[in-house]
């Protein structure tokens, strides 16, 4: 039997390396931006530089709208930056709200890199009391998509917008990683993003769209945020994938009946 316990044995230090990998190759799998040059200039909007930590800034996008009654704050997904995600931010423009685009550290010309979940969040609450100092609570719209869904619900809860949207949302980066890989342990997600544990104690209106073709993040994840909080607006963009729930019809014209 000593071939058996050899086997185990290699087969155990194999799983640690694995699970070794994944922890600390995390941001590097998590995180997907793209740098720009500082000279590098958007065709619209105006760049605001905020201060979240010394030395460190997040680079902001603002779309003003004509005759403003309340603001946007758009959290994209994980890949790109700006140059990328302006496109995904038209689909909320058009309604009477400015919209306020964040890139996270490390991602376009923001400084710094991601580190931690909490450093995250108090990322963009900073970027939250910014827009506090324009608009009252009930001006500001919170939209997350995809991997922002989770600093979105975050946000919705330490603060009181006006209401939540999120489009693509997961249940937690935990529960994505169990259905690809259910023997790592969920004490190695640095970034649980936990949107499920925290939906409960939203206090304002919430709304989400999801895509059933989505492959990234499942269908399933929305209906169980749901069963969670039945309350919620569950608009079902049928045949969406991931990318295009952001662009469907569907979501355009259900947002604009939010913010009349």
């Amino acid at each position: 039997m000593k071939w058996l316990k050899r086997l185990l044995i290699f087969l155990s230090i194999i799983y640690l390396i694995v699970c070794a990998m994944l922890y600390f190759g995390q941001e590097r799998l998590l995180f997907k931006p793209d740098k720009l040059p500082e000279s590098y200039q958007f065709r619209m909007g105006t760049e605001i530089e905020i201060p979240v930590a010394d030395g460190i800034a997040l680079n902001t996008l603002y779309l003003k709208s004509p005759e403003s009654k309340g603001a946007i704050l758009y959290l994209h997904g994980n890949r790109g930056s700006h140059k990328r995600c302006l496109y995904q931010a038209q689909s909320f423009a058009g309604n009477g709200y400015d919209i306020l685009m964040v890139d996270y550290r490390g991602y376009g010309k923001s400084d710094g890199k991601m580190e931690s979940e909490e450093q995250a969040y108090q990322d963009v609450q900073k970027v939250y009391d910014y827009l506090k100092q324009k608009f009252t609570e009930d001006k500001i719209v919170v939209i997350g998509y995809s991997m922002g869904s989770g600093m979105a619900s975050y946000l919705a809860k330490a603060n009181h917008p006006q209401q939540l949207v999120l489009v693509t949302p997961y249940t937690s980066i935990p529960d994505l990683k169990n259905r690809l890989l259910p023997i790592v342990p969920d004490f190695l997600v640095k970034y649980p993003f936990d949107t499920a544990s925290r939906i409960k104690e939203i206090r304002c209106p919430i709304s989400i769209f999801h895509g059933t073709a989505d492959k990234v993040i499942p269908y399933d994840s929305s209906t169980k945020l749901k069963a969670i909080r039945p309350d919620l607006l569950l608009v079902t963009l049928e045949g969406a994938n991931h990318r295009g729930a952001i662009f469907h019809e569907n979501l355009k014209s259900t947002v604009r009946k939010l913010l009349q």
